[in-house]
């Protein structure tokens, strides 16, 4: 072996020397130590994500809805754990697949949908009514996944009408049963990471992979993929070179094997921060850090403040209820059906309206859910953000006016309800088909207007077909 070989030989032995010292410190692995383990296949962020806060979260919640006990309350607490899991199963295509036409999205989705739906057969008038109530209301927030593109703010709307029923409990049990606490805190803190995880993930709603394959090549392919074979040692040199030219191919192919892996190597290295670099002004000869500044987080109004003091009361002159600047839950009782309600200044609130009532104004509220039994003139919500309309009966019309942000959920016997809307943006309205599952359509803001002879036609645009 020549002088140059030689150099060459040990320059890469001592290369390959630092380089096994740097993996073994941050537990990574030699390539030429077990070519027979191959790297598994990487995984989807958003699957990272959600497998972090369903462990988190899911087992307190099934954890305390065993101790209360209860078979029907145990029932739903195994749906809910297996509507999750249908959950991860849908964010799995959508890592992998490409999104499907809509007919085959249903049958996607199918198997979550129904898992939800058989939680209605448990609901009954028991000692667990509302704890059933609390957790139908807020399963419905796992239908973010055909939401877009705000799914975090249509979770928010399943929040407050959950925690609604949630508080009901709390009130009976907040110094006598801590398990029942146990219960509704759980839950929501399940609907809450929800929410953030879907904002961390899934901002502009489920993304399916545009490069992946159709769901059904993606079910019928084999699930373990076939480990990629490891790099071939370079081959033998000429006789000429014999058995050390040989060795010296043989930690070459360490070393590229090595350099191969790219991020991981260096991923146990420490950054050089500014203290450490010369040219900057925190470069310190003695080699201690500068002390880092405090940092002072900036101070924030809580998400449902209010500008004046709560109140709720009835006149009695005028038959009216008056709700203002609520940021909790409200029970409305109607005693008459000539009573009207209005609402105003409310932030976060829940406003639960009971009975037969002759109309409802909503004014200047933000993120508030309001559930009215019956109407019989109209729901008017004005000037509002963030809103959601439930109707449990039946209303004659709803009218929307510079609001922005808001859903309409109507019930199969309020399909008549006519909507009225002007000067408002991101309305949708929630409502069941032939079918009872719950499908939510947007409620067109943009008109394609044309003159035809003395009058001006207003059509929907395109956008909305």
């Amino acid at each position: 072996m020549s002088a140059f070989e030689n150099s060459v030989l040990q320059a890469l032995q001592s290369i390959q020397a630092r380089l096994s010292a740097i993996e073994a410190s941050i537990g990574i692995k030699s390539a030429g130590a077990a070519p027979e383990e191959a790297a598994a296949a990487p995984q989807h962020p958003g699957l990272i994500a959600y497998d972090a806060y369903a462990n988190q979260y899911l087992p307190p919640f099934i954890a305390a809805v065993e101790k209360l006990g209860g078979e029907d309350l145990k029932a739903a607490g195994k749906i809910i754990q297996e509507t999750f899991t249908e959950m991860r199963g849908v964010l799995e295509l959508a890592a992998n697949c490409k999104e499907p036409p809509q007919a085959q999205l249903r049958e996607v989705l199918t198997p979550m949908f129904t898992k939800m739906q058989s939680l209605s057969p448990l609901l009954k008038r028991n000692e667990w009514e509302r704890h059933m109530k609390t957790l139908t209301e807020g399963i419905g927030a796992l239908n973010w996944v055909t939401v877009k593109p705000t799914p975090r703010e249509f979770i928010e709307s399943f929040i407050g009408g959950s925690d609604y029923w949630a508080n009901n409990i709390r009130k009976e049990f907040r110094t006598t049963n801590p398990d029942q606490i146990a219960f509704c805190d759980t839950f929501k803190a399940l609907l809450v990471n929800l929410m953030a995880f879907v904002k961390a993930n899934y901002a502009p709603g489920l993304n399916w992979s545009p490069r992946g394959v159709t769901v059904q090549e993606y079910k019928n392919a084999p699930k373990a993929a076939a480990p990629a074979p490891a790099a071939a040692p370079a081959a033998a040199p000429a006789p000429v070179v014999a058995a050390a030219a040989a060795s010296a191919d043989a930690v070459k192919a360490d070393l590229f094997s090595a350099l191969n892996k790219e991020g991981s190597v260096t991923s146990g290295l420490k950054k050089v921060t500014k203290d450490m670099q010369t040219w900057r002004a925190e470069y310190k000869a003695d080699g201690s850090a500068p002390e880092p500044k405090k940092v002072v987080a900036p101070t924030r109004a809580a998400n449902n403040e209010v500008k004046g003091p709560a109140k709720l009361e009835f006149q009695a002159a005028a038959s009216k209820w008056l709700v203002e600047n609520q940021n909790s839950p409200v029970d409305v009782p109607i005693n008459d059906k000539k009573e009207t309600v209005y609402i105003f200044g409310c932030n976060g609130a829940t406003i639960n309206i009971t009975g037969k009532c002759k109309s409802v104004v909503v004014d200047s509220c933000k993120r508030t859910t309001v559930y009215v039994d019956n109407a019989m003139a109209s729901v008017e919500v004005v000037n509002c953000q963030r809103m959601n309309i439930h109707v449990r009966d039946t209303v004659a019309a709803v009218a929307i006016d510079k609001t922005d942000g808001i859903v309409v959920h109507l019930p199969k016997s309020s399909l008549h309800t006519d909507i009225v809307a002007s000067k408002s943006s991101e309305m949708n309205v929630s409502f069941p088909d032939a079918n009872d599952d719950i499908i939510e359509r947007p409620i067109p803001e943009q008109y394609v207007h044309r003159v035809k002879g003395t009058t001006v036609t207003a059509e929907v645009s395109d956008l909305y077909h």
